[in-house]
């Protein structure tokens, strides 16, 4: 009981993280549920070119009040608008697969982007002995990765699974008008698989905590590596840095004697550095 309080607390605190952008899930849920009755109504043109077209059966009456006399009582013209119910079909499937596309790509950016701002500015506001111990690159990993798992619940799983149970309960209402003893066998099964699943997900659950512990760890391995790397290459590279800086110098120099400037602009102090205030002789 404490796990499904636990669990509940977790998937209400993300639900009102995503408030903003419901009526965009909702518009992904919509256009998700059209493909079921584009699907129903892709092989409709194909009926029509064989009953109609090319056999003797009259049209559909929906289609026979709608399409002309002169279309409707020839079979090229039926078959002509089959062609072009195809067609249109094809096309409208591709417009909602398009706008469920764009909108849900706009939607899962806008929840992760702004999931990432919040966890930031949180890890902004641990403590120092909280990086001390963790390493910054856990926190990268938990923006980077983690605040994914927003977009995975509220999109990738809340829909399919809204949608899933409505096509459950379609499938078991046509079973059950064709045989009421095979709907009632077929929903026996249902609670079965239900606590099968539940029994197992403690096990999955640690395993997936554990998958994200070594995969953070080899960040932190990896972001050491790196680091370790770079303050190698700058090492590495700071001599040859003096050696260029020293060149430059000897070559200042060189022209400034043979355009008879000595010190360069200006003349040395008792210390040895540079006096720029001081007068430039003349040739």
């Amino acid at each position: 009981m404490q796990t499904w309080r636990s669990d509940l607390a977790i998937y209400r605190r993300l639900f009102l993280q995503a408030r903003p952008y419901w009526l965009h899930i909702t518009g992904i849920f919509l256009l998700s549920l059209l493909d079921g009755p584009l699907g129903l109504v892709a092989p409709l043109p194909l009926k029509i070119a064989v009953d109609s077209g090319i056999g003797s059966q009259p049209l559909p009456r929906i289609l026979d009040r709608i399409l002309p006399a002169n279309i409707a009582g020839s079979p090229s013209g039926i078959l002509l608008f089959a062609a072009f119910l195809v067609v249109g079909v094809a096309a409208l499937g591709g417009l909602l697969s398009l706008a469920s596309t764009v909108l849900r790509s706009y939607t899962a950016e806008q929840l992760v982007l702004n999931f990432r701002k919040r966890v930031f500015a949180h890890l902004q506001r641990m403590s120092l002995r909280y990086h001390d111990a963790k390493g910054t690159a856990d926190s990268v990993y938990r923006i980077q990765n983690d605040t994914v798992t927003l977009q995975y619940i509220c999109m990738d799983s809340l829909t399919p699974f809204v949608t899933s149970v409505f096509t459950l309960a379609a499938m078991f209402y046509v079973t059950f008008r064709i045989d009421m003893e095979l709907a009632l066998v077929a929903m026996a099964i249902a609670p079965f698989l239900f606590l099968l699943s539940q029994k197992y997900r403690p096990l999955f659950r640690e395993c997936s905590k554990e998958v994200k512990q070594i995969e953070s760890s080899a960040m932190a391995v990896v972001h050491e590596v790196l680091r370790q790397r770079a303050a190698r290459g700058k090492s590495l590279r700071a001599p040859r840095h003096r050696r260029n800086v020293g060149a430059d110098q000897a070559g200042i120099y060189r022209r400034s004697l043979q355009l008879g400037h000595w010190p360069p602009h200006g003349r040395r102090d008792g210390c040895g550095s540079l006096d720029r205030h001081a007068p430039r002789p003349r040739r």
